[in-house]
Parts: C-alpha cells; sequence; structure tokens
C-alpha cells in the first residue's frame, strides 16, 4: 500500500479511516500532534482549522505518495477551500466518511466539497461497517500513475 497523509477537519473521521484501513480495532482517540503509523501520517483537525499550521500539512505530505482529504458527510460545512489540493505535490484522493449513517444528499455535498478541493478520485467510505474500502485499498494499492 501506498503511504498517505490523512487531512480534515475535527471529527472528521481520520483516525478511525486509518484505524478500519490499517486493521486495527476502532477505538477513539483525539489525534493531538502529526503521528506516523507504518503507511499512515495521521493529522489533528487543528492543522486544517487554524491558518498558521497549514504548512505543516504541506511538509509532512512530502514523505507520502498519496494526501487524503477526509470529509464527514455529517458536516454541512467543509473547511477544504477550493483548489486547496493544489497546495500538494502529490496525488489527492477525497474520503467522505460517515456515509452509512448520512443521507444521500449529504454524501453528495460533501463530495462537492471534496470536487471543490481538487481530489483527483474520491470514495464514499463508512468505517465503522467497512463499506467503500475495496475501492479504496484499490486506488491506495496500485502504482503511482
Amino acid at each position: 500500500m501506498r503511504s498517505i497523509l490523512l487531512v480534515g477537519s475535527i471529527g472528521a473521521g481520520k483516525t478511525t479511516f486509518r484505524q478500519r484501513l490499517q486493521g486495527l480495532p476502532i477505538e477513539y482517540a483525539k489525534t493531538q500532534a502529526i503521528e506516523t503509523f507504518a503507511s499512515a501520517i495521521d493529522t489533528p483537525g487543528e492543522y486544517l482549522e487554524v491558518g498558521r499550521y497549514k504548512h505543516a500539512l504541506m511538509l509532512a505530505s512530502y514523505d507520502v505518495d498519496v494526501v487524503v482529504l477526509v470529509q464527514s458527510a455529517t458536516s454541512d460545512e467543509t473547511r477544504f477551500p477550493p483548489g486547496f489540493a493544489t497546495t500538494f505535490n502529490r496525488e489527492v484522493l477525497g474520503v467522505v466518511t460517515h456515509a452509512g449513517v448520512a443521507t444521500e444528499t449529504q454524501v453528495h455535498n460533501a463530495v462537492d466539497h471534496l470536487t471543490r478541493a481538487g481530489a483527483h478520485q474520491i470514495v464514499a467510505v463508512d468505517s465503522i461497517t467497512g463499506k467503500g474500502f475495496k475501492r479504496v485499498q484499490e486506488v491506495l494499492c496500485r502504482t503511482s500513475s
């Protein structure tokens, strides 16, 4: 699997997504600082939400193959500005989390947020049930293009 950097707002589901992706037990843990695990770098939501920390996301992206923008379907707003993906000199994957508990409209809106942010591909997942992870693994296991 290619290495990834998880970027998203507080509560977007980055850590739970990583735990599911790596086959670990799902345990809630607030990410306080950038944490590195095997092939994943998990970042606190504050790094996206507070402008002075965004440079740390760019620096962390140099150590990965793919940047994963994580947007919760249950959030009405996004912290990803239009074109945010151009910040990174890497492939950018969009992941919509909480798809299992969201309405179809909410999932559609989250996809729109990630599209405007510039994600190349977008996958909706449910980290609790594992729905959508087969597609995520297909994207992350293929060789870089």
